[in-house]
């Protein structure tokens, strides 16, 4: 039986905060809507509300606290993967009986990467995954939380240990050969109110 990784106070609180914006955006999304179905044809009176609606975002992204509002001023970049070095090792527990991953990521590239999400397979001698594992190992704020690690900032090592022991069964740990995937990846936009005034002013003038 594989232990369950209990939630901590702090990441519990960082998801509530995430739940609340995302149900305030769906309600918001369904007073549009209806908006829109009762206005029916009166097409300026709608642009206008809804520029007047999107240009206070980036004031309201701006309003959030630091802990939230960071999470908002990323962007997903598949390509920077090249910029990573990702190594993974297995290590034993004293008996010898079970195994863990470690992994070293270090960012070679000139950006700061704000989330990455790296899945773990250990693959036995026939090549068929015996345990798989998926880790955070960077985040867009950091707390006093194994689940939230912060920022990898350019040119920065970083060393983590993978979820928790798992049994060899038949396998001996020098035949386990590690697979790696990046499943997810952001970097770090800097003053996203700014570039996200940017972006709604190309889009209300288009």
């Amino acid at each position: 039986m594989v232990a369950q990784k209990r939630m901590s106070a702090l990441t519990a609180l960082v998801l509530g905060v995430a739940g609340v914006l995302a149900v305030g955006i769906a309600s918001g999304s369904a007073v549009v809507a209806y908006t829109l179905h009762v206005a029916g044809g009166n097409t300026t009176a709608l642009l206008g509300f809804a520029e007047n609606t999107v240009k206070g975002l980036p004031e309201l992204i701006e309003a959030l606290p630091a802990a939230v509002g960071d999470i908002l001023h990323d962007r997903r970049v598949p390509s920077y993967v090249s910029e990573l070095d990702v190594e993974v090792t297995f290590v034993a527990n004293t008996k010898g009986d079970r195994y863990r991953p470690v992994l070293t990521v270090t960012n070679g590239g000139s950006e700061v990467v704000s989330m990455l999400a790296v899945r773990v397979a250990a693959l036995n001698k026939d090549g068929v995954p015996i345990g798989e594992w998926t880790e955070m190992v960077a985040t867009p704020i950091a707390l006093d939380d194994n689940d939230w690690r912060g920022p990898l900032m350019p040119g920065s090592p970083r060393y983590v240990m993978v979820g928790g022991w798992r049994g060899l069964g038949s396998s001996s740990l020098s035949s386990l050969a590690p697979a790696v995937e990046i499943s997810d990846i952001r970097v770090w936009i800097g003053d996203g109110a700014a570039l996200g005034t940017e972006r709604l002013a190309a889009f209300t003038h288009d």
